[in-house]
């Protein structure tokens, strides 16, 4: 009996020299353990990290020197001035000598530009635009006016010809005319401004610069009928008894693109009416080209009119002219005018 509660003894021993002695020793081991383990995965993230830091730098980098190809920015940029463009009434786009375009890594080419009208001889900034062009050709845009008057006149409408949505009689007067015109008046010499105007009957641009050719101004828009209301079903706004107001396409002055950028012309010079059949024709090339390689919203509808102008040809019912205030007033005198509206006015800027 002696000999097993010896034996005990020194079992009993065993297990306590052994619980004295290693946990110390263990729980040491263990934290180091832990910490080299926690420094591992934290140098294996890093590395991580760098390496997606690396390519995503290489992938940013090899896109936008793709997209800094002039032939692609000149057709992102030749999408944006020409829808814009193409739908407004005089309405200008910044055409940037360095192009100031951002891409995404999802390939979205993104521009931020200046939107601006001719007065006189200057180009005066009225409102910015955001253009965004996804790879797929959809082209998204917003435009922001920067008005200079709280209450001032939006530039247009142009109204159509009474033949065309009424078989009444045109009135002899309009009282907006009349305000417009007192407007016009009472502005001193030294002053320039931009004027709108529709025409009364459906006429070719070259006929419409032949009317101003005896003026010292210059032409900056005109709305080109292309079947609305007629063959092409569009939504519309009625102004009174007898005035139709419908988005139009607008015949411009030429603008270029080319592989160094683009190049363009201020406005049309009335003496100019025999090189209308190069602008006409400049016009529905650029029609066509929008149509077929961008996504907007009413590229179906110019489809349709690119179709309509192909038969019927281009014409005209009304224009933006501008230059000194004299010299638009006496266009207000002119009986194929009506329907005058004027827009901006600045300072003698004209050469």
């Amino acid at each position: 009996m002696s000999d097993h509660t010896e034996h005990d003894e020194q079992r009993v021993l065993q297990e306590e020299d052994f619980e004295n002695l290693h946990p110390e020793w263990g729980q040491k081991q263990f934290k180091r353990m832990v910490w080299k383990t926690r420094w591992k995965f934290f140098l294996n993230a890093g590395g991580a990290l760098f390496l997606v830091f690396i390519v995503y730098h290489i992938y940013v980098s090899s896109l936008h020197i793709y997209f800094d190809q002039s032939k692609v920015r000149n057709d992102f940029l030749r999408s944006i001035v020409s829808v814009v463009e193409m739908h407004g009434d005089g309405l200008r786009v910044e055409k940037p000598v360095h192009e100031a375009f951002e891409v995404s890594p999802f390939l979205t080419q993104k521009a931020n530009l200046k939107i601006y009208r001719q007065v006189g001889s200057w180009e005066v900034i009225t409102g910015e635009i955001e253009a965004e062009l996804s790879i797929s050709g959809k082209l998204s845009y917003t435009i922001t006016n920067t008005g200079a008057y709280m209450n001032g006149n939006n530039t247009g409408p142009f109204f159509l010809p009474y033949s065309l949505v009424s078989n009444q009689v045109a009135p002899t007067s309009d009282s907006s005319d009349s305000n417009h015109m007192n407007r016009l008046a009472k502005i001193d010499d030294g002053h320039v401004a931009e004027l709108s105007l529709s025409v009364k009957n459906l006429i070719s641009p070259e006929q419409l610069m032949k009317l101003l050719a005896n003026y010292d101004v210059g032409v900056t828009a005109m709305p080109v009928y292309a079947g609305e209301l007629k063959e092409i079903d569009t939504s519309y706004s009625r102004a009174g008894m007898y005035n139709y107001m419908t988005p139009h396409l607008t015949l411009k002055p030429l603008t270029s693109f080319g592989e160094n950028g683009s190049g363009w012309y201020a406005y049309f010079a009335p003496d100019e009416a025999e090189q209308m059949h190069e602008q006409v024709q400049a016009m529905m090339s650029d029609l066509e080209w929008m149509t077929s390689n961008v996504q907007y919203n009413g590229s179906d509808m110019d489809r349709e009119r690119l179709a309509y102008l192909k038969e019927n040809g281009v014409q005209v019912y009304g224009a933006v002219v501008t230059g000194p205030v004299r010299e638009l007033e006496k266009i207000t005198k002119l009986p194929e005018f009506h329907q005058f509206q004027l827009n901006r006015v600045e300072i003698w800027n004209w050469d």
